[in-house]
């Protein structure tokens, strides 16, 4: 994108507020790692813990360890059509089956940035991976014995996974989502 994302706007709405108000019923607390833009209300920013460019996999580290609650989720800051539901399923999930983590698993991939962690469990492989220099989030959270995977199914309860799962990565990312705003019914 070439600047900062999360501040830009989708009709007229930080990318950031729109997925702040997806979490906060969904959520006890939501926590915003790094960046030092404004951060929506009731919300908590928080560093980075490593000074290096360690990206997302840093980030979890750093929600995690600041995380009261045993049950974490991770979002993207640039998901503009995530919905509450799929986080409480998500969330549900994790506590029902006692697993370490749940994950989209859509388009041939794993969305490791729209899942449910299990705080104590899914931390000190986070970071013994940052120590040994793995940066892919996917490496690490897709080798945790007993992820639970959810698929098509679950996801298209919740609507369009293409849609649900979307990120801005993009201006033209920026110009489809504003377009997929207007034609929501």
């Amino acid at each position: 994108m070439g600047q900062d994302k999360l501040p830009l706007e989708l009709d007229g709405v930080p990318l950031i507020t729109r997925v702040h108000r997806t979490l906060e019923p969904a959520c006890e607390k939501v926590l915003i790692v790094g960046g030092d833009g404004p951060s929506p209300p009731r919300a908590r920013r928080i560093p980075d813990l490593r000074p290096e460019n360690t990206g997302p996999l840093a980030g979890i580290e750093a929600g995690l360890q600041a995380a009261q609650c045993p049950s974490v989720f991770v979002a993207a800051g640039d998901m503009p059509f995530l919905n509450s539901g799929f986080v409480r399923f998500l969330l549900g999930l994790l506590v029902e089956r006692g697993v370490p983590a749940v994950l989209p698993r859509w388009g041939g991939r794993l969305h490791p940035l729209c899942a449910a962690y299990e705080r104590d469990a899914v931390l000190p492989a986070v970071e013994a991976a940052l120590n040994a220099g793995v940066r892919a989030v996917r490496e690490v959270v897709g080798g945790l014995p007993g992820v639970l995977y959810v698929g098509e199914a679950e996801l298209r309860a919740f609507g369009d996974p293409e849609r649900l799962l979307m990120n801005v990565n993009s201006p033209a990312d920026l110009a489809l989502a504003q377009a997929m705003l207007r034609d929501q019914p």
